[in-house]
């Protein structure tokens, strides 16, 4: 059958009506997936260090105390500023064999150190020169932690000297060792909440400065000697607290609470990690410490003559900020006299097997550049600290104080079959804040829940129980090596912490252990109860890079007997601590 052209015309003029939609339709589908915008990749941005690695960086590190007098007559005995000093080095790890708990040993050796400047009123170059001998006569241990935290074996207290350029390039060979830097991939621009990397907890200068601020940022990928790295950053802000500050006059007499003393501190790290490799390729440290000291009467330093100098380290108690107390002056009339200012600074350049020359001028021409591929300055950071004027910096999210029940937990210890799992935000001061969980069966009730410690009230059976997850306590290694430091340290809770015991606890059998891939003690005791029963349990310590000691003790008034054993140490053994 024909049909007719108009008949034919009509058709057509439907077909292309009804057609041009679906055809209109599909052309902006296809312009919209070529158009739309593709989500930034994202990156693991952690790093690797394995046995049989040979890494070589060169180090830079230079380090300044400066103190300016305000007042007429103001003096600082013994006499330790104005120092500064610059020195070179060479440093190469050497990972070694991880142990069963995951723990990987890093032997640092140094070498071709170099003292480019000294200036100090308290040591000549000679002195710094000993130091540095003396640091590259032997190899120096640090320890790569399962779950990325790190340690540096260190003689004397453990606590870093400002005063010791060898320990400026301890701290930076420390940075290098630094392995999880994002919790899970991120995308350049990207920031979270740092978990203390970077911030040491030996960090002396530290140690009474509260922390208000701190993050970790992915920055950008920036190519380096045709390398693409991903560009980290993180900064620490350590909020002004306003201390007491005690004065000395002429003849050696103490004037208490003579005034107050500011402190506010800025820890910043930029670096370059190789997402290839999976190396650290480029590391830059830097702390500022301000310390503004007042008086509330005037100060007769005129008679005071400064202690000589030494050519050996000052004694432990001496470090560049003012020993401070824990009261406020509350004295009026303060007016200047001296502030104190701390500079430290380091790099760290990875050293490649090929092509060094190129990749060293490569990383110089990064380093010369203020904010690569983005053409903005940093924010200058002033000397006068204030809540307002900071670099702006991600504020810790709230720190869980109280105990919940964890219903999917991401610890890597398994929880035994017929346990549930609790987890409990132990803060033991503003500093050291850390998630310990532990595993528990039967009926679990709260008994005792404060910001220090947790109590946990277990009912299996005819079998009752109590579990305590606290206090933090604090380290105590000088001189002691990690298993005598633990006996000591569970010495001194079974004296002061057993859940409701009215004498202190005897223990009466200690065994080492790995709690969580920490060294640990496992230990078996005895004590009196209040209503004078018998208390029967197994304590557990784990001993942290972080200077605290976190203890999990499982107790019961009931008889000892192998299944209270038995099931205490399986609690005990299922402890996950994450700071």
């Amino acid at each position: 059958m024909r049909i007719p052209t108009k008949s034919m015309r009509r058709l057509q003029s439907i077909f292309v009506i009804v057609l041009a939609p679906v055809i209109c339709a599909i052309f902006s589908s296809n312009l919209w997936a070529q158009t739309r915008p593709v989500p930034p990749a994202k990156l693991l941005l952690r790093a690797d260090l394995k046995r049989g690695e040979v890494l070589r960086y060169e180090l830079e590190a230079a380090g300044s105390f400066v103190p300016i007098a305000d007042a007429s007559g103001a003096i600082l005995a013994p006499r330790r500023g104005p120092c500064d000093y610059s020195l070179t080095a060479i440093v190469t790890l050497h990972p070694q064999t991880p142990d069963r708990d995951g723990n990987i040993p890093v032997e640092a050796k140094y070498s071709e150190t170099r003292i480019t400047s000294v200036r100090c009123a308290l040591f000549s170059a000679a002195d710094f020169q000993r130091r540095l001998a003396a640091l590259q006569s032997s190899a120096v241990m640090f320890r790569m932690g399962p779950h990325g935290e790190t340690e540096m074996s260190h003689s004397g207290d453990g606590y870093f000297k400002y005063w010791d350029g060898g320990d400026l390039l301890r701290k930076v060979t420390q940075d290098l060792l630094q392995t999880e830097l994002s919790p899970h991939p991120v995308a350049a621009g990207a920031s979270w909440k740092p978990r203390g990397q970077f911030a040491y907890a030996r960090d002396r200068a530290l140690k009474d400065l509260e922390l208000s601020g701190a993050d970790l940022r992915f920055r950008n990928l920036v190519q380096v000697d045709g390398k693409s790295c991903a560009w980290v950053t993180s900064q620490y802000i350590f909020s002004p607290i306003d201390l007491p500050a005690v004065g000395t006059a002429s003849g050696g007499r103490t004037i208490p609470a003579a005034g107050n003393s500011a402190v506010a501190a800025v820890l910043h790290i930029s670096m370059l990690l190789d997402p290839a490799s999976h190396h650290v390729a480029w590391l830059h440290r830097s702390q500022t410490i301000d310390n503004k000291l007042t008086l509330a009467s005037p100060y007769d330093g005129d008679s005071a003559e400064p202690d000589s100098p030494q050519a050996d380290d000052p004694p432990d108690s001496a470090d560049p900020m003012p020993d401070l107390s824990s009261m406020r002056s509350d004295n009026p009339g303060r007016y200047p006299f001296m502030t104190f200012h701390f500079q430290e600074e380091a790099r760290a350049r990875l050293l490649p097997p090929e092509r060094s020359v190129e990749w060293l001028a490569a990383l110089k021409r990064f380093e010369s550049t203020p904010e690569p591929e983005s053409g903005s300055t940093p924010v200058a950071v002033t000397k006068t600290l204030l809540p307002n004027s900071i670099i702006p910096a991600a504020k810790p999210a709230a720190v869980k104080r109280s105990t919940s029940r964890v219903v999917d937990s991401d610890n890597l210890v398994p929880t035994p079959a017929g346990f549930n799992r609790y987890e409990k935000g132990l803060c033991r001061d503003q500093w050291f804040c850390a998630s310990v969980s532990v595993a528990m069966p039967g009926e679990i009730e709260v008994s005792d829940d404060t910001p220090l410690r947790t109590v946990y009230v277990v009912r299996k059976g005819d079998l009752v129980i109590s579990v305590s997850v606290g206090p933090a306590l604090d380290r105590r290694s000088r001189g002691l090596t990690e298993e005598e430091e633990l006996k000591k340290q569970a010495s001194y809770y079974l004296e002061n912490y057993v859940w409701l015991a009215a004498k202190p606890g005897i223990g009466t059998d200690f065994s080492s252990a790995s709690l969580d891939g920490y060294p640990g003690l496992i230990t078996t005791f005895s004590a009196t109860q209040r209503d004078m029963a018998n208390i029967h349990g197994v304590l557990g310590l784990m001993l942290t890079p972080w200077g605290k000691v976190v203890p999990v003790s499982c107790s019961s008034d009931q008889a000892a007997s192998a299944e209270l054993q038995a099931l205490c140490e399986k609690v005990i053994t299922s402890v996950s601590l994450r700071r």
